[in-house]
């Protein structure tokens, strides 16, 4: 999600990148550099995923039919009061019945 040239995301954002760019590329070790690479920038905010967070997730993962992961950002997003950037046209879709949402090309 993005304010004012800030990235906010859940902590979750780390492993989801890891784990893309070790199974596309078989590469662990670019997978790590990936996520360094993200970690240093300097306008990323990570939101901690405590019981909380995890709870509102699990609650709009059931109501809305949301994937696991993408409850995550849908709750990050509505606890800061943010919009929802994605290019999942799913997630999207669903998270419009919570937050607003846009593709980073909006």
């Amino acid at each position: 999600m993005a304010d004012g040239g800030l990235v906010i995301a859940p902590g979750l954002l780390l492993p989801e990148i890891a784990g893309a760019v070790s199974r596309r590329t078989g590469q662990p070790r670019l997978a790590r550099r990936a996520v360094a690479a993200v970690l240093r920038l300097p306008s990323l905010r990570l939101v901690p995923i405590d019981a909380a967070l995890a709870e509102t997730s699990a609650g709009l993962a059931a109501r809305f039919r949301l994937r696991g992961a993408d409850a995550v950002y849908v709750a990050v997003a509505a606890r800061l009061r943010l919009p929802l950037v994605t290019w999942d046209a799913d997630q999207r879709e669903r998270a419009t019945l919570i937050v607003r949402a846009a593709t980073p090309d909006d």
